[in-house]
């Protein structure tokens, strides 16, 4: 049997939640809607100022080419083109910046520098008098302007395949403005292409304008197919300007083109026909080239308007769910208030202090009267008494809550620095050989998980890396920012590049650090055991130790500054001999700055110490002293520091390889 207090809790709260939640859910969608609709807008425009890009590149294109070929090009000037293409490259590359795009903007600066080598072609072919060479170099010239307005064209397809548009007619202009920018370029390459027809071109340099006419022909007749198929829009400007672009293409445009795709296939042509057809294909190329422009325009506008539209009502949604949501959690709250107040307390507080009159407590005080019903009848006489049971049970059942929850996440804490100390083993690399180096690591963390770190890696037929990272730290934290550590110093091995000396790729990774995180110590290296020699550069890490196969033992570098500390810092390289049998020690400060149970450290010079006394040890053995000799040091198997052991021999002979792939 339910009580009247559990009946009335449980209907009220779920019946409140429910409505909560139901609201919660329509206001979050309306501002995921608003967010998408933003994120529509920005990218939206930076398609379409790839595409005004793309189009001035095309105009810029037929002039350069027609130029070369002694013809007049358009109608502006080649000064004129390239500030109108400079200044839609740099729109472009300024949305694109604002849409997480990194590498897009990287790759239009690709583009553009790739665009301003053609342009350096095009003024160096100008100095030609042979008119063979010039004709020669302006086909190369179109086509790497060609090549360019592809690469525009991959960016701007690479930006709507992330475009998922829910308004029907915003995801039609978005195919049709797509369809329109082919059937442009299309018609913008035939431009250049007819209008090189008329500067007597040599007969294999007709051929391939055949060629270039026709494919283009049968790319602009496809979009034009498709643009047709989805002409039904409700917008009276779009309407019109598909129906210009519809009589300028299919009435006029495409027979001449026909006819002088005809003449240009003709075995024997006549010079005269071919010359007259191209002149009048040549002026209706450049209508329906504006047409389609102004139908691209048209587009632009369109869709920033649609999606301007949606942005307004889904912001107006989202604020309107939200105040919906205020209200309907002000209405619970106060709801819960009342009943609370007014029912279920008071009932269920009578219900104890009769329960603890009868059992015999006759000491209550008798309240005044205060309500004027039946329930306020009988709480007036146990009031007193009820404050105070309620306080007691109220006081037990937190403090019993409190301890459950702190014994709770207490145990999740333990439980997720396990995995995660697991999961941090697990990306050091395990005891192997690299080409002619056998190296051996051992990390101990202070407390489950660690803030050093280290790798041995090799590129194919490369020298073997190595580096060895301390985080400034330990714990979580440090752990965390390790992990950064490590793939920044891998990066920087795996993008040297030939020639860069270590200490120049020291410098790269301290100027890459991110400012806002701790500065690490690291010692990176290079071996060449088959030349006999190696190198590493410090960066306040301690200095290695050197054990020679002759039984020499002897400490290398002098610290440097950590990275992070200083950007623009300056490292030294070390280079010392690495013959085979030689074997180099590398630790992290938790060795040597490990205290004695009187505050003693337990130094590098113990640690020489001891390595010159067991030098012929075998390197897993060699580990184990050196580690179990720290421990007993400390009179303990834990650790204050993170301490990290690293030992990389040179070996003799053939043996077998252990290839290690480089994930990161």
């Amino acid at each position: 049997m339910f009580t009247i207090r559990q009946t009335l809790t449980g209907l009220f709260l779920l019946l409140g939640l429910g409505l909560c939640v139901s609201v919660a859910i329509q206001t979050w969608t309306a501002f995921e809607q608003y967010r998408e609709a933003q994120d529509l807008t920005v990218s939206n425009l930076a398609r379409e100022q790839l595409s005004r890009a793309a189009v001035a590149v095309a105009e810029e294109r037929t002039e350069a080419y027609l130029s070369l070929l002694g013809k007049a090009g358009v109608e502006r000037t080649a000064t004129e083109l390239s500030g109108a293409t400079d200044a839609a490259f740099v729109e472009a590359a300024e949305t694109l910046a604002r849409i997480n795009g990194e590498t897009r903007s990287a790759v239009l600066e690709q583009i553009e520098r790739t665009l301003d080598s053609h342009r350096n072609t095009a003024a160096a072919a100008w100095l030609r008098t042979n008119r063979e060479a010039r004709t020669t170099a302006a086909a190369g010239l179109l086509a790497g302007y060609t090549a360019v307005i592809e690469d525009l064209v991959t960016l701007r397809v690479s930006l709507l395949a992330q475009e998922h548009p829910t308004d029907a007619g915003t995801a039609n202009a978005f195919q049709l403005r797509r369809y329109t920018s082919i059937l442009l370029e299309a018609l913008m390459q035939n431009e250049a292409v007819i209008g090189g027809l008329l500067a007597d071109l040599p007969p294999a340099a007709e051929r391939a304008a055949w060629d270039q006419i026709r494919g283009n022909s049968e790319r602009a007749e496809l979009a034009f197919d498709l643009i047709t198929n989805r002409s039904a829009v409700e917008d009276r400007p779009l309407r019109l300007g598909l129906a210009s672009l519809t009589v300028a293409y299919a009435d006029r445009y495409r027979p001449l083109e026909q006819e002088l795709i005809a003449a240009l296939a003709d075995p024997d042509p006549a010079g005269d026909s071919i010359d007259s057809e191209a002149t009048r294909l040549l002026w209706d190329t450049r209508q329906i080239t504006r047409t389609g422009a102004d139908l691209q325009e048209s587009l632009f506008t369109y869709s920033r308007d649609r999606l301007a539209q949606q942005q307004r009502r889904a912001s107006w949604l989202a604020l309107l769910w939200l105040g919906t949501l205020l209200i309907g959690l002000g209405a619970v709250a106060r709801g819960a208030w009342v009943v609370s107040r007014r029912v279920i307390q008071p009932l269920g507080s009578l219900r104890d202090s009769m329960l603890a009159l009868a059992g015999g407590d006759l000491q209550v005080a008798l309240p005044e009267r205060s309500r004027k019903d039946e329930v306020g009848a009988m709480s007036d006489a146990l009031r007193v008494f009820k404050a105070n049971a309620i306080r007691r049970a109220r006081l037990q059942e937190e403090r019993v809550a409190l301890h459950e929850k702190l014994q709770a996440a207490h145990q999740q804490l333990q439980k997720d620095l396990e995995a995660a100390s697991a999961v941090q083993l697990s990306l050091l690399p395990a005891a192997a050989r690299l080409g002619g180096v056998r190296f051996t690591g051992r990390l101990q963390p202070s407390h489950f998980i660690s803030g050093d770190t280290y790798d041995v890696l090799r590129q194919p037929n490369g020298p073997v890396h190595f580096f060895l990272a301390d985080v400034a730290g330990h714990g979580a934290a440090a752990a965390l920012v390790s992990v950064a550590s490590r793939y920044a110093a891998a990066q920087a091995i795996l993008q040297r590049r030939a020639g860069d000396s270590l200490a120049h790729t020291m410098a790269i990774l301290n100027d890459d650090w991110p400012e806002h995180l701790p500065y690490f110590t690291v010692i990176m290296g290079e071996l060449r055991p088959e030349e006999g020699r190696g190198s590493l550069v410090q960066a306040g890490h301690p200095p290695p130790v050197l054990l020679r196969r002759s039984g020499a033992v002897e400490m290398i570098g002098e610290g440097g500054l950590p990275i992070g500390v200083i950007r623009g810092a300056n490292f030294d390289e070390i280079a010392f001999g690495f013959e085979p049998g030689d074997r180099l020690l590398i630790y992290s400060d938790g060795l040597s700055e490990a205290e004695s149970p009187d505050g003693q450290p337990f130094t590098e010079e113990r640690l020489l110490d001891l390595l010159r006394g067991r030098v012929h040890l075998p390197t897993e053995d060699l580990v184990s002293v050196v580690t179990q000799s720290v421990q007993d040091w400390r009179s303990s198997e834990t650790m204050v520091d993170d301490m990290t052991l690293l030992v990389l021999e040179a070996t003799e002979g053939d043996e077998e390889e252990d290839w290690r792939v480089a994930a990161e």
